[in-house]
């Protein structure tokens, strides 16, 4: 039987979930809100916007 995927928000709740578990799972952190992550792969990351300049007088 294969492995189980648990996935959680921290790297550090990942690593202490993953001892209580043992082998049989995988556990993985999103680093960030589990509901945030998008729910298919059509969806596409936003280009970041750049800063805006500013020219100042001196």
């Amino acid at each position: 039987m294969g492995k189980s995927l648990v996935i959680v928000e921290s790297p550090a709740k990942a690593k202490t979930i993953n001892k209580y578990l043992g082998s049989d799972f995988v556990v993985k952190s999103s680093v960030g809100h589990i509901r945030d992550l998008p729910t298919s792969g059509a969806e596409k990351e936003e280009k970041p916007k750049r800063p805006k300049r500013f020219r100042l007088k001196v």
